[in-house]
C-alpha cells in the first residue's frame, strides 16, 4: 500500500494530541494501555522515545498524509526472552495500532507492520519479530497473521494496570 508512510513521532503538542486523542477510545486504550492517558502521561511516556537515543523509537503511521496510528519496536531483554521462553540475539518486539477508527480495516495496520518489519531485518539484523496481543484481540491476531506471524503461545503476564492478563506470542522468523 503505497499510501502508508512512517514517520518517527515528534515532541510536539500536534502528535501529542493526536495520541492523547486516541487514548480515550475504548477500543485503543482497552488493548494497549489499559486506561486512558491524559496528555501530560502522554508526554511523560512519549517523550523520550523521541529523542535519537530511544530504546523504543515510536513512529507515526501516516495514511494519504494523515496521521492514523503509531507503530514502535525494541529490542527484546533478557527479562522477556524468559518470559516468551525465547532464546537468541536480536529479537524486537513490535507494538502497534490505529487510533483513527475510521480507518481501521484498510490494510494499514498490516503494511506498517510490514514495512517496519523489512526495516528490521534489514537495519537491525533482527534474527526474530515477536509481538504479543491480548489473547480475545481477534481483530489484532489475525492482522498479525496476515503479515506472516504466527501463534507459539500464550503467557500470562501484568498488565500496565497490574492485572494479569493472556496474551498470545506470535512470532516471524526471517
Amino acid at each position: 500500500m503505497s499510501d502508508i508512510n512512517i514517520r518517527l513521532l515528534k515532541d510536539t503538542d500536534v502528535d501529542y494530541k493526536l495520541l492523547e486523542k486516541w487514548y480515550q477510545e475504548e477500543e485503543i486504550y482497552s488493548s494497549f494501555e489499559q486506561r486512558k492517558l491524559n496528555y501530560k502521561e502522554i508526554k511523560e511516556k512519549y517523550y523520550p522515545r523521541t529523542l535519537k537515543t530511544a530504546k523504543v523509537p515510536v513512529y507515526m503511521i501516516e495514511y494519504k498524509k494523515k496521521p492514523v496510528g503509531i507503530i514502535q519496536y525494541k529490542l527484546v531483554d533478557d527479562e522477556d526472552k524468559e518470559l516468551y521462553n525465547l532464546k537468541g540475539n536480536n529479537i524486537y518486539e513490535i507494538d502497534i495500532f490505529i487510533g483513527e477508527l475510521s480507518e481501521h480495516n484498510k490494510g494499514i495496520g498490516s503494511s506498517a507492520i510490514n514495512k517496519l518489519s523489512e526495516f528490521l531485518y534489514k537495519k537491525k539484523n533482527a534474527e526474530l519479530l515477536v509481538i504479543c496481543p491480548l489473547k480475545n484481540n481477534k481483530k489484532a491476531i489475525n492482522c498479525y497473521k496476515k503479515c506472516g506471524f504466527y501463534l507459539k503461545d500464550y503467557f500470562d503476564t501484568q498488565d500496565t494496570v497490574g492485572i494479569f492478563q493472556t496474551y498470545a506470542l506470535m512470532i516471524k522468523e526471517k
